[in-house]
């Protein structure tokens, strides 16, 4: 009975099935569905942080200092091996032959290597004009006499370091002197008197075929200054100064010269770098290159200096000693001065008979003479 029960309860049920479905859609609508799922993931929270306002400037965060670049070193090439120095040029440090003496192939005076010894030339010299640093100006050919009757021959340059020898001038020459700089690696700058007809012209040849003219009408004796840079000559007895690169126009800077000593032709002689001239005249005078002033040197009692005018000098310049060769009446003599203060006095300390003047052995130290035809060192020996 009970069993019968259940079953009409049941069939009850089954029975109003359309109307129970409302009453569970209602149930089933409190609880949440999918879409309303995903709205309340993505719906923002009470609790956010509110965005920064865009009206406020966004911080700035310095970069991070990065450390320099490291520049790789230059890596330079490494310097040239030196290569071995040449040897020195086989030269004479001096050559000598008196000047205006005929050769005639005899041997001549030599200093090489501190060895003086008479040694033949290597070329054929008849008239010895100069020598400086490897460097020899002769004449191959005797004097020959113009229409006036002055002395001419030709001008050859000869190189000791190369064996060179090379003709300047084909004839006319009555004088040449080489300029004082060292010339051993270049071509050398030449002084020269050059007849011009009726008397000589003042010419500096810088090659065989490039002349500069400087002043017309001088004596063929004329002098380099130590610098180069000035020449000082003679005419119609007075004393000159020039530029070497062209006549300056000046006025003589002493006058009267070589009037009454039997002047024999020698050039004047530069006293170092002191700005002073000397020009052998019975026996010497001294006159400023300027000209403001002339000096005539007495002995130390204030007399006046006795003795023959000089025709070869040298002069010492740190110990203010001049060299002179003079002739005298047994021969040539060589004779040294101590000279004064602003060369005022003139004192004979040495003197050597029977001797020639041939130049320095070591400059401003010693001198070579040649006695009897022997050459011999003459040290000086300055006096207080």
């Amino acid at each position: 009975m009970k069993r019968v029960g259940w079953l009409i309860l049941v069939g009850l049920l089954i029975g109003c099935g359309g109307e129970a479905a409302p009453t569970a859609t209602a149930v089933s609508s409190s609880s949440p569905t999918a879409e309303t799922m995903v709205e309340a993931e993505v719906a923002p929270l009470d609790t956010a942080v509110p965005a920064a306002p865009t009206d406020v400037p966004p911080t700035t965060i310095p970069p991070t200092p990065q450390p320099p670049a490291t520049r790789r070193p230059t890596r330079l090439p490494p310097p040239p091996t030196p290569l071995p120095a040449s040897p020195a040029p086989d030269v004479p440090a001096q050559v000598w032959l008196p000047y205006a003496t005929g050769n005639y192939g005899q041997p001549v005076l030599m200093l090489e290597e501190g060895n003086l010894a008479s040694q033949p030339m290597p070329v054929d010299v008849e008239i010895f004009f100069d020598y400086r640093a490897g460097w020899l100006a002769y004449g191959s050919k005797f004097w020959g006499s113009t229409v006036n009757q002055q002395s001419v021959t030709d001008l050859h340059l000869y190189n000791f370091a190369t064996g060179s020898d090379q003709l300047w001038a084909e004839a006319n020459i009555g004088r040449a002197a080489l300029a004082p700089v060292d010339a051993s690696s270049g071509q050398p700058t030449v002084a020269v008197a050059k007849h011009n007809g009726r008397g000589f012209d003042l010419i500096v040849k810088l090659e065989p075929d490039t002349d500069v003219f400087l002043v017309a009408d001088v004596d063929p004796y004329f002098s380099w200054s130590p610098d180069g840079s000035q020449i000082a000559y003679l005419r119609d007895n007075e004393l000159f100064v020039t530029s070497a690169t062209g006549d300056s126009g000046n006025p003589p800077i002493a006058s009267g010269v070589y009037e009454g000593s039997s002047w024999i032709g020698d050039a004047p002689l530069w006293l170092g770098d002191s700005g002073y001239l000397l020009y052998a005249d019975a026996p010497f005078t001294v006159v400023a290159a300027d000209g403001r002033e002339t000096i005539v040197p007495q002995d130390e009692n204030g007399t006046a200096l006795d003795g023959p005018r000089p025709f070869a000098m040298l002069y010492a310049a740190p110990t203010n000693q001049l060299i002179a060769e003079s002739e005298g009446m047994f021969g040539s003599s060589v004779v040294v001065y101590q000279l004064g203060e602003g060369f005022a006095t003139a004192v004979i300390t040495q003197q050597i008979d029977d001797a020639q003047l041939a130049g320095w052995y070591e400059e401003n130290e010693s001198v070579i003479i040649v006695s009897g035809g022997e050459p011999t060192i003459l040290p000086l020996t300055p006096q207080d």
